[in-house]
């Protein structure tokens, strides 16, 4: 498959993901007067099921072993990169490693260590009904990663961490949304963004600082490895 389609196939599945995700906030933008119950099940569905689909179809198009030792290798690595941050509030330097991997391994590639980050560090930091969410969000991120030229500038990287920040805190507000507000409607949906904006926020300003200072560095140093091991 040519990287144009893969890169086509993955703009295809990831807006149709999210759009199903976000239905009842674009319908209520749009003025359609649905009814959304259990919609934090329906959502629950939704995000499991693009994460199937992600996962088979990179294992359809595996090319040896050392495919799946990368993946686990980045995703551990990500995972415990959480952990000596714990105390700051949504510092995330695991951001911006996923973001790395997915412009340098590819879509596919970057979605699945976005999913292993929490699988593996909520293991030490607590599992909850927001792990499969944490998943689906850092799987999005970076499977998007994966549709962006490694060959930025450090501000430029920096922007794109401050946006990954937002796109992440974006989809897990909805989720805080559909599963503790009620009614669902856009001035519930406001509380939503409103409580998650302080932590955006940190996580955006160390998304910045870590692209800034690291980004290109670690950006080189997965080039070299993936030529070397491929």
């Amino acid at each position: 498959m040519s990287s144009t389609l893969k890169a086509t196939c993955w703009i295809l599945l990831s807006l149709s993901s999210l759009t199903a995700f976000a239905t009842p906030l674009l319908s209520l933008t749009l003025g359609l007067n649905f009814k959304f119950r259990s919609w934090g099940l329906t959502s629950l569905l939704i995000v499991s099921v693009t994460m199937i689909a992600v996962g088979l179809d990179w294992k359809s198009q595996l090319n040896s072993s050392r495919e799946v030792a990368l993946v686990i290798a980045l995703g551990s690595l990500t995972a415990v990169s959480r952990l000596p941050f714990v105390l700051l509030p949504n510092v995330q330097p695991c951001t911006f490693l996923i973001v790395c991997a997915g412009m340098v391994f590819g879509s596919s590639a970057g979605f699945l260590v976005g999913i292993l980050t929490p699988l593996i560090s909520n293991l030490f930091l607590g599992h909850g009904p927001w792990t499969p969410y944490q998943m689906y969000a850092w799987g999005m991120v970076g499977g998007v990663s994966g549709l962006l030229s490694p060959r930025m500038n450090r501000v430029l990287l920096g922007v794109v961490g401050i946006l990954f920040a937002y796109f992440y805190g974006f989809i897990m507000n909805i989720w805080f949304w559909y599963s503790f507000l009620y009614p669902l409607n856009l001035s519930t949906f406001a509380m939503a963004e409103i409580q998650g904006i302080y932590f955006d926020t940190f996580h955006a300003i160390g998304n910045f600082a870590f692209l800034t200072i690291l980004g290109s560095r670690v950006l080189r140093i997965l080039e070299t490895f993936k030529r070397e091991a491929y």
